[in-house]
């Protein structure tokens, strides 16, 4: 085993012992979204280094062009909407943050650790655009994972003022 497996795999296996004692703790849907929230920071991040101001479609384009090179991750457009205030891309990804992880593991895909995905990608996505945008994922396979990411005007509390 070479050592970049060997420490691969070292990764993984605390990965995987962290969750059982956060699930263990607080229960799946506080690890998830402590998970969700760890990521969402990270992809706010990554939102500013690839630029903010953009609409959605360049936006995304580009966190896609990026996320492939920088972090391994397959995302694809599959189907994209537009209206006046809002934009919905159905994406598929075949590669992401946790399947490998998971399967090494003998990890459900299902466990909080999903959240990591969805955390990365609303975080950068609403950087770049200055929007409220949600990933909702529709399906989660070993094989590809599919669902919707929607752009929405982002709402302003003090609007009435």
């Amino acid at each position: 085993m070479t050592s970049e497996l060997t420490s691969e795999l070292g990764c993984m296996t605390l990965v995987a012992g962290l969750l059982d004692i956060l699930r263990e703790v607080n229960g799946d849907e506080v690890t998830g979204d402590l998970i969700y929230m760890n990521f969402f920071r990270k992809g706010e991040k990554i939102g500013e280094k690839i630029g903010t101001d953009k609409d959605p479609q360049t936006a995304l384009k580009q966190f896609i062009e990026y996320i492939k090179n920088s972090y391994d991750i397959d995302i694809e457009i599959i189907n994209e909407d537009s209206k006046e205030k809002e934009y919905t891309a159905d994406i598929r990804f075949k590669r992401c943050l946790i399947k490998g992880l998971c399967k090494n593991q003998g990890l459900s895909l299902k466990t909080p650790l999903c959240r990591s995905t969805q955390g990365l990608i609303e975080g950068a996505l609403s950087i770049m655009t200055c929007k409220q945008v949600s990933l909702d994922i529709s399906i989660a396979d070993w094989d590809i994972c599919q669902g919707t990411v929607q752009f929405k005007k982002r709402r302003d509390i003090f609007h009435f003022i």
